[in-house]
């Protein structure tokens, strides 16, 4: 149907904890079909994603030196709750992995008190972050999205810890697992 015979990218969906590494890991895991499909042709890249639990990708970057990508959250309230950017983001910048961002703007939540663009432009300031994945509800949101990337320029080190604050503290935006659901409870 998709008139290929090959995809570019084949990621393992949502890893949340230690059962799930040692199942894709392990004997007759997932990581040898993937690693078949990569030898046969059929997959260009292999990564994983989730948006659980920062140690459990950490600990997956860790086992596995052949990763190509991960997918996980990154966005201006992260620091504050089971953060991803403060443990998972640097192993797979030190590993080389390509970093997948998602939750750009937590869900809309971080739009009480931030602009699209700051979180943008803050997800894209993380060294580390290749890509962010946007949502976009209307066509002129996805324009917004495109213009901040045109003009892009990182956040200066001044401006990252007022982007943080507001993040957590500003106009009904609650941290940890009020704002971030997706996360496991500390």
């Amino acid at each position: 149907m998709l008139k290929t015979d090959h995809v570019d990218l084949w990621q393992m969906h949502s890893i949340e904890n230690q059962g799930d590494i040692d199942r894709i890991l392990g004997p007759g895991g997932a990581m040898e079909a993937f690693e078949a499909a990569r030898q046969a042709g059929k997959c260009r890249f292999i990564g994983f994603t989730g948006h659980f639990d920062p140690e459990a990708h950490a600990a997956l970057l860790k086992a596995y030196n052949k990763w190509d990508t991960v997918m996980m959250p990154v966005h201006a309230a992260d620091h504050a709750y089971l953060s991803f950017e403060k443990t998972a983001l640097p192993v797979a910048k030190e590993s080389g992995v390509g970093v997948q961002a998602i939750k750009v703007f937590g869900k809309a939540f971080l739009l009480r008190s931030l602009s699209p663009t700051e979180c943008l432009k803050y997800v894209l300031s993380r060294p580390g972050v290749h890509v962010a994945i946007c949502g976009a509800g209307t066509l002129g949101q996805m324009e917004d999205n495109i213009r901040t990337v045109q003009n892009f320029k990182k956040m200066t080190p001044e401006e990252i810890p007022d982007v943080r604050k507001r993040a957590i503290a500003g106009a009904g935006v609650y941290t940890g697992p009020m704002l971030e659901y997706w996360k496991k409870k500390a």
